[in-house]
């Protein structure tokens, strides 16, 4: 496949947390396709080995260090982003946080970064970006929320990771409509179980970890992050270009025997 018949060739892509885990693999699907990456992450030595992985697609990539949830690094963030590679045409946002303890013994200051990372983050990525897709003549956001607080699927311990989660839904709806006569789509993709470092990592699938997710699962088996990354390409490209404020459900099919 040459760079000219890729489905992103030409097109700069901006992955929040894409260090690892999904967003590097969203990152690596991305690069498949001919994209331009940024790197979004607060760990430079996690980006320089993204970033290797990616070059090594023969694509650029550059690296930005910013905690999503501060305004003025979101505002520094996308003028860096536009400056180094021109222009941006996709916004990814996957970076989040995920602590699960009872609500007790959470506090206030807790609870409220969980939501600043997860929800007000990719408020003000899309806020900010708005602008950039829009001088571009449309692009695409694509958010990545979770199986975890869509419809019945809450966790014991989760009430700040999930009520992030639902609130991320409900924003991706909300931008859909308002950017939409901009030709900006704003999707969601709801990942089930991942075998990232988040969950354990590719140690503890090989220790049989989660054998009892995969057995409830109708594949039969849990996900990788290639997986959310191949659907990020999809929601990314003109593949999808009538696809808009709609979440996709990545899990195999879990929620369906719910």
């Amino acid at each position: 496949m040459d760079d000219h018949s890729k489905r992103l060739a030409g097109r700069t892509v901006l992955v929040t947390g894409g260090a690892q885990g999904n967003g590097l693999g969203i990152a690596l699907a991305m690069a498949r396709e001919g994209a331009h990456l940024v790197l979004v992450d607060l760990s430079v030595e996690r980006m320089e080995r993204a970033r290797g992985e990616i070059e090594a697609l023969g694509n650029p990539c550059h690296l930005i260090e910013a905690d999503v949830s501060d305004e003025v690094a979101v505002q520094n963030m996308i003028a860096t982003a536009v400056e180094q590679s021109g222009g941006l045409d996709v916004l990814v946002n996957n970076a989040g946080v995920f602590p699960f303890k009872s609500a007790a013994d959470f506090t206030l200051a807790e609870f409220e970064h969980v939501l600043a990372v997860n929800l007000v983050g990719p408020w003000l990525c899309a806020k900010y970006a708005f602008p950039e897709l829009k001088k571009r003549g449309g692009g695409a956001i694509v958010n990545i929320t979770s199986c975890s607080g869509h419809y019945g699927g809450a966790s014991v311990g989760g009430s700040a990771y999930d009520a992030s989660k639902g609130g991320l839904q409900q924003l991706t709806y909300s931008l859909a409509s308002e950017f939409g006569p901009h030709n900006i789509r704003v999707n969601a993709i709801a990942p089930g179980v991942i075998v990232t470092e988040g969950t354990g990592g590719q140690q503890a699938f090989e220790q049989g970890n989660f054998d009892q997710e995969a057995a409830q699962t109708p594949l039969g088996r849990v996900g990788f992050p290639d997986d959310i990354g191949r659907v990020a390409v999809f929601l990314a490209s003109e593949d999808s270009a009538f696809v808009n404020g709609t979440t996709v459900i990545v899990d195999g099919g879990a929620m369906a025997v719910w």
